[in-house]
């Protein structure tokens, strides 16, 4: 797990999902390989098929890669 701080000052966690849902992996073929989970106390976005060395890159690199990443809905959020 990494954490970042974007130019607003928030702090992203950011790690590496791998899914073990086989109906998951073939009803979503884009997200079989996992993606990477940015989340912060204002929102969750998800980055399907990560570059291999994500975490090494630096904190400018990682918030670019947030930018291509789409919004994801909170498990439990109401709304």
């Amino acid at each position: 797990m990494r954490t970042v701080r974007d130019e607003k000052g928030r702090d992203w966690r950011i790690w590496h999902v791998q899914p073990q849902s086989a109906v998951l992996i073939q009803n979503s073929p884009e997200m079989g390989g996992g993606w990477l989970c940015f989340e912060s106390d204002s929102g969750k976005r998800r980055l399907t098929r990560p570059p291999e060395h994500w975490a090494t890159m630096t904190d400018q690199e990682l918030l670019k890669l947030m930018e291509q990443a789409s919004e994801a809905r909170r498990v439990g959020a109401l709304g």
